[in-house]
């Protein structure tokens, strides 16, 4: 399934399937295309247009490996690529391994609390409301006891909340492209460890990577990036902004509208491009090794 093709060509088509913003800040985006086929190991250029409304047959592809962030570590990704009926769907599974069902779990709102066990503690503003670039911002305060239900209501909210986000934009975007995560406890999973990210749940908000642990405080903004990090996306600010106030987050130009850019603001959007990476390595020939991007 090799495909040859010209980066250059690529960013212009995408160019084209862009919003007005984006195109404003086209060198800036052919830069992080440029960037983002270099590092993957996945080695093909198809062009957009033949990814997105070719005559590709249906078929199903499985996408394993890593990205180098920041180009100093490696985090996984790990998801299938399913061809059919003239449309694309992208799957992604992530076990996760739930805490100690004591104490009490970090909220980024109060979306839940008429389905949680409780007493659910609300105050303040959501933290996708914040007008700030933290990730878990101060402002808001929201809190409900770990037991069984609320982590199962948690993952069940999670897994039809997240795809959201991508498939809004693809729907806007006029592309045929639609996303499926499913967020499981281990016991509730069809799905062999080897297809999905395993990844124990954490109680609290921080910014840590997202093959560590995912973080009951994430706003739904955040999760929906650290997911475009398993669909093999990397992050479009300068490296290591944002990790201390004296340096704050400092997206790429145009990437201040884009999710792998400002990750925790509700109205960023996945781009053309980003669907076009996710999608293109089905066509890219298996990987010769992976040496590089061990596995998680």
């Amino acid at each position: 399934m090799g495909c040859a093709g010209n980066g250059a060509s690529a960013a212009r088509e995408l160019d084209a399937l862009s919003p007005a913003w984006a195109r404003r800040h086209s060198e800036s985006y052919a830069g992080i295309l440029e960037h983002a086929l270099a590092a993957d190991s996945y080695v093909c250029e198809p062009a957009p247009s033949a990814v997105f409304f070719g005559a590709t047959p249906s078929g199903v592809r499985y996408i394993d490996g890593g990205m180098p962030h920041y180009d100093v570590y490696y985090g996984p990704m790990r998801y299938r690529v399913r061809r059919a009926h003239g449309e694309w769907f992208v799957e992604a599974w992530v076990i996760v391994e739930p805490p100690s069902y004591s104490g009490r779990m970090e909220l980024p709102d109060c979306r839940l609390a008429g389905r949680l066990e409780g007493p659910v503690h609300c105050a303040g503003r959501p933290y996708s409301q914040s007008t700030t670039l933290d990730i878990c911002p101060e402002g808001g305060s929201f809190s409900a006891p770990v037991t069984p239900r609320n982590v199962r209501v948690l993952l069940d909210d999670w897994s039809d909340a997240v795809e959201n986000y991508y498939n809004r934009d693809a729907q806007a975007q006029r592309l045929p492209v639609r996303y499926d995560f499913t967020f499981s406890l281990p016991e509730a999973t069809s799905v062999p460890p080897a297809s999905a990210l395993v990844v124990p749940l954490a109680t609290s908000c921080a910014r840590t990577p997202y093959f560590q642990a995912v973080r009951s405080g994430w706003s739904l903004p955040i999760l929906a990036h650290e997911m475009g990090h398993l669909l093999g996306l990397l992050d479009e600010y300068a490296a290591l902004s944002g990790i201390v106030s004296l340096y704050p987050k400092a997206p790429f130009p145009g990437a201040d509208q884009s999710r792998m850019g400002l990750s925790m603001r509700e109205a960023t959007v996945f781009l053309p491009m980003h669907h076009y990476l996710v999608l293109r390595r089905y066509f890219c020939p298996e990987p010769a090794h992976l040496t590089e991007a061990p596995r998680f």
